[in-house]
Parts: structure tokens; sequence; C-alpha cells
């Protein structure tokens, strides 16, 4: 029996890749069936991927060309389990209802007792080389959302806490949504979020300019060199360009994501214009 389903799900999922294009929508929610926005939706270590929107909904718009049956769909979200499915198990289906749990994590808080408090600002903040990282993708609407861009950034001392965080950005979107995320390191690349919470930011009207987020009450300590990545999440319908100078040389590593569940690229001698605030 187990060899007849199988077979099954192999000849549709053949069939469906003659469709030329696939949607695969739904909805995703917490434990209380309460919607998610922002929720990554993609496929995994591949360029393809959208976000969920304020009513937890999503379209995933598939080219069967860029579709194989090992796939694996992905839906993750900051402070909450991800959960991942076999491409056959969701493709071609228009109602969904995917639920996340929520994840317990302890952020130590920072403790800084009789001695001076210094504070210090890092990061690039000039190019020489005019070279840029551009997001969006004009082929299709929404389906580029969940890309990134990061950089890392040294952390000389214990119990350092990250005040701000400004980055600069070109976009012609009347409304732009950015989430802040700050990941430890692993083989010299973003391994785990160290938040407990998604930091998200409206940036409304054009901008070509530094956007600051301010990050005083989120309490984050730091012991080692973080990873700070910049994440495309919301957009209004007018406007088509979201992109990041670059700067070149630098000593510090830039990193890049096109598709929420892909693996990020490592780039050395290089930076998108970022600075973070600290406290120690």
């Amino acid at each position: 029996m187990v060899k007849y389903i199988q077979v099954f799900t192999i000849c549709l999922f053949s069939k469906l890749l003659t469709a030329g294009v696939i949607n695969i929508q739904g909805v995703v929610t917490n434990e209380s069936n309460q919607p998610l926005q922002y929720v990554n939706i993609g496929l995994v270590n591949k360029p393809i991927g959208t976000v969920s929107n304020k009513n937890g909904k999503f379209v995933l718009t598939l080219n069967n060309e860029q579709l194989s049956k090992s796939d694996t769909l992905r839906f993750s979200m900051t402070g909450y389990e991800s959960k991942s499915f076999s491409l056959t198990e969701t493709i071609n289906h228009h109602d969904l209802n995917i639920q996340l749990s929520h994840k317990i994590e302890t952020i130590p808080e920072a403790i800084i007792i009789g001695k001076k408090i210094n504070r210090k600002v890092k990061g690039t903040t000039h190019f020489l080389v005019p070279l840029y990282v551009r997001l969006t993708d004009s082929t299709l609407s929404n389906q580029n959302l969940g890309s990134a861009i990061a950089r890392s950034l040294n952390i000389n001392k214990d119990n350092t806490v990250i005040e701000e965080v400004r980055f600069y950005m070109y976009t012609n979107f009347d409304t732009t949504t950015i989430k802040v995320n700050i990941y430890n390191i692993k083989k010299r690349k973003p391994h785990k979020s160290i938040l407990e919470k998604g930091i998200y930011t409206q940036i409304i009207g054009k901008k070509h300019d530094w956007i600051t987020v301010n990050l005083k009450h989120r309490n984050i300590v730091v012991n080692d060199d973080v990873i700070i990545a910049i994440e495309w999440v919301g957009k209004s319908d007018n406007g088509n360009y979201l992109f990041f100078p670059l700067a070149r040389p630098s000593l510090a590593s830039h990193f890049y994501k096109q598709g929420c569940q892909n693996k990020w690229k490592r780039y050395s001698g290089m930076s998108c214009l970022m600075e973070i605030k600290l406290k120690y």
C-alpha cells in the first residue's frame, strides 16, 4: 500500500509540473489560531520565497523549471518553531493552514555593576566603489520577500548591549517594511538568531538615506561577534526597487540571501553601509 501511495504521489507531482506555473497558498497562525504576519515561506536552499501578510495569508508562485520532487517547503519566524513539508505534500494547495508553536528561549540580561559605562559606534558609513545589492525581483510580485543582506561586526567586550542599528537604503515604494535580525556566527556565516522576537520597521515614502532602528528597549546583550541582517518583508503596491549600496574595500564580510529559506552567500572585503551603537 505504501508503494502505491508513493507511486501515486510521484505521478501527481509529474503531472503538476506540466502545468507551467504552480501556486501554493494558505494561511499561517499561532497556537491560538491568530494570524501570523511576516512568516518566511520558501523552498529550502533555493531563491524562491515570500512572506505572509497581516492576515497570515500567503501565495507562493512556483515555476516548474525551478522544482524537483525532493524540494522542501519551510515556514519559519523568529520566536517560533519552524515547520517543513515535502513539496509533494503542499503543491497546488489553495487552502493550507499552517500553525506555528512558540519557541521558548532565554536571552541574557545586561548586568553592568560598579564600573564606568562606555559607548562606541562601529560599522561602515562610506563607499569608494559604487556597488549595490538589489532585493526586488520585477518578474514576480512579492516572490522575493524575505531576501536579506547582512554584515559581520566584532564585539570586543563581554556584556555588550546593542542600542541602535542604522543602515543606508534606496527605495521608491510608498511603504517598505524591513526586519532587523541578529545572528551568532558559525563557520563564518549567520547561524542562529539570538532574538526572542522579530524587530520590524516600516519606512514611509521614498528614501535614499540612512534608516535608524532604536534597540535600547530590547536589551540585546552579546559577548561574541555577531552578524546583523536586514530582511525585506513588506512593501506597498506602488514602487519597483529596493537596493543597498556596498562599501569596497571593507574589513567586514558581506552576506546575501535571495529567498527567505536559501543559504547565505559570503563575500569578503565588502560591506553594506551599516553602523551599530554599543554600550559596555
